[in-house]
Parts: C-alpha cells; sequence; structure tokens
C-alpha cells in the first residue's frame, strides 16, 4: 500500500481531533495529497465518539454531478452515523480528474492497486484512521452510481482493507462507460479480473446492492450483473479455482417495505459454507436515485426503503474475517 501510506497527507479545518472530549457531535474536512493526485473530503463524528472505544467507518463515494456536501444530505449517512455510532467520510472528485465529477472507475489506470484514484481514496481512509479510533475490523465503502462503481473497484483492490462495500445503482469491476450493462458485459470474465486485482488479498468479499427496476441510466441488468460478477470473485477466490463452490442462485428471497411506499424484492445469495455473501435489493417503481433519500437532495427516492440503514445492517454483519 506503498502508494497511500508513504504520501503527504495534508489535514483542513478539522474540528475535532484525537484529543477532543466525548459527547460532541463534529464534522471535519481534510484533503489526501499524494503522487497518485489530491482530493479533498468531508466527514462526521458522532457525539458517542471515544478513543478509548474504536467505532466502525464508513466511507461514501457521491455520484456524477453531485458533491461530498450533497451526498451527505442525499443518504442521511450523518443523521444514522449519529444514532448507530459510527464515523463516516464522503471523499470529493475533482472536476479536473472528470468534468462531471464522476470517479473515473473504468480507466485501466483506476482499476489496480496503489495507483490512481484507488490510492487517494484508500489514503483517505488511512487519514481518518490517523485522526479517529477505528475499528479496523469494521471499515467498508459504498456509493450511489459512479461512486458504486468505484465501490465495486475498492472492493476488489483493497479487499484487506473494506470489510464489506455497498454499491447502490452501480455496476460491476472493470465495468465500461456508462455501464456494463449496455455492452452485453460478461460477469465471469469481470470476476475473475476483480480476483486477480485482489491479489495476495484474494478472499469471498461480502456486496449489498441497491438497484431500481425503472432505472434508465443504470440499467437493472447491472444488478444482477454485479451479484453474479461477486459471486464468480468468491468462487476463484474460496480455493483458488472456478469449480462452482457458490452456489449461483438465491437462497431466499423477500420483500421489504420498511419505511416508504415502495417494496423491494429483497435476495440473499451465501457463499460455499451457506453464510450470507451477496445482498440484492431491487426497489420496485424506482428510477436512478438513492433509495429512501432526502428529497432534499438530487437523485433521491424518499418512497423507497432506507439504503443507507439496510448497507450499515449488512454491514455490521460482515467484520473483516480473522482478525
Amino acid at each position: 500500500m506503498r502508494g497511500c501510506f508513504a504520501t503527504a497527507l495534508i489535514a483542513l479545518g478539522v474540528l475535532m481531533g484525537p484529543g477532543s472530549a466525548a459527547g460532541e457531535a463534529a464534522t471535519f474536512a481534510g484533503r489526501q495529497s499524494e503522487a497518485a493526485g489530491a482530493r479533498s473530503f468531508l466527514g462526521y463524528v458522532p457525539p458517542a465518539y471515544n478513543r478509548a472505544t474504536p467505532l466502525p467507518l464508513v466511507v461514501a463515494l457521491h455520484g456524477c454531478t453531485q458533491t461530498a456536501a450533497q451526498f451527505r444530505k442525499l443518504t442521511g449517512f450523518d443523521k444514522l452515523a449519529k444514532a448507530k455510532r459510527f464515523v463516516v467520510v464522503y471523499p470529493q472528485q475533482s472536476k479536473k480528474a472528470n468534468f462531471f465529477g464522476c470517479w473515473n472507475w473504468f480507466l485501466d489506470s483506476n482499476m489496480r492497486r496503489s495507483a490512481g484514484e484507488p490510492s487517494i481514496i484508500a489514503g483517505i481512509t488511512a487519514w481518518v484512521r490517523r485522526h479517529y479510533a477505528i475499528d479496523p475490523r469494521r471499515i467498508y465503502v459504498t456509493g450511489f452510481s459512479a461512486g458504486g462503481a468505484m465501490a465495486s473497484v475498492m472492493g476488489a483492490t483493497y479487499p484487506d482493507l473494506y470489510a464489506a462495500i455497498g454499491v447502490a445503482s452501480g455496476c460491476e469491476y472493470a465495468a465500461g462507460v456508462p455501464c456494463a450493462g449496455y455492452r452485453g458485459a460478461d460477469p465471469e470474465q469481470a470476476g475473475l479480473l476483480a480476483q486477480r486485482a485482489m491479489g495476495p488479498f484474494a478472499r469471498p468479499l461480502p456486496v449489498v446492492v441497491f438497484q431500481g427496476d425503472r432505472d434508465t441510466t443504470v440499467p437493472p441488468v447491472n444488478a444482477e450483473q454485479l451479484v453474479r460478477q461477486w459471486q464468480v470473485t468468491a468462487d476463484w477466490a474460496d480455493d483458488g479455482a472456478a469449480n462452482r463452490s457458490i452456489p449461483r442462485v438465491p437462497r431466499k428471497t423477500s420483500f421489504d417495505r420498511r419505511s416508504g411506499r415502495q417494496t423491494a424484492s429483497v435476495a440473499g445469495y451465501t457463499d460455499r459454507r451457506g453464510q450470507e455473501l451477496v445482498q440484492r435489493w431491487l426497489v420496485r417503481g424506482m428510477g436512478h436515485a438513492w433509495s429512501g433519500g432526502c428529497s432534499c437532495a438530487a437523485y433521491a427516492d424518499p418512497g423507497g426503503p432506507g439504503a443507507a440503514g439496510a448497507m450499515y445492517g449488512f454491514f455490521m454483519r460482515h467484520p473483516m474475517p480473522g482478525r
């Protein structure tokens, strides 16, 4: 991980440092600068924070045309972090790197460990760990649209850092533009490529997927490809061979409304031991949006089941193994 730790870390306006008193919620901001580039970020620390008790960390990646500040309003992760006691950080893509503010998940230079945007995002994760007490077994990354696609990249390139990932209206690893679903991508090949990107840290990676069944920007087929890609990756990673060790069909499918008007079909997929591996939420009637998002921000579907809460629940069931 030389690309993200052998760096110059520049902190801007940290409002609560390692020695701050517990009982006060705080936001923070900073900038990660390294050989791969520089990106700013925003974050939130709940009032329950105390350095004596390490908290989980969620890295949340915005979509195209969004900012980190807009994404934090859309998802409601700050409010959830206060209630559930975890830290959240929102990396900000640079307009110089992408005119539309998209994470460049589709570029080969951003699909490898210790290079490009994966290195920068991992570096931001490291910055938070340096400044706050974070549970190393409970670090997660999620994102929406282009941010969801980049979350797939982060899972493939840093499976030793992120215990599980969340992908909302995103696409599989090594997807093209605008997303693999348009081009009849091969999740079997993508699954192998993701396993290779994991290198010596290859392992079955828990993934939770949110998708709208009326999404015309990232069509629903991408959710199917995402599930299959991570199944194939797990098949290769669990014993080094593609031998159908991971069951392809869901173990169970249920329906969930939680808060909101729309129903979601929830499919649960397992690993070879019968343990939860992938969870896919298909929200009925939802377009390209964050399910349960705040109407105060673009790309929100307030009537859908809360994606932030469902993802965090999935994350908490999947700490990093073997530590």
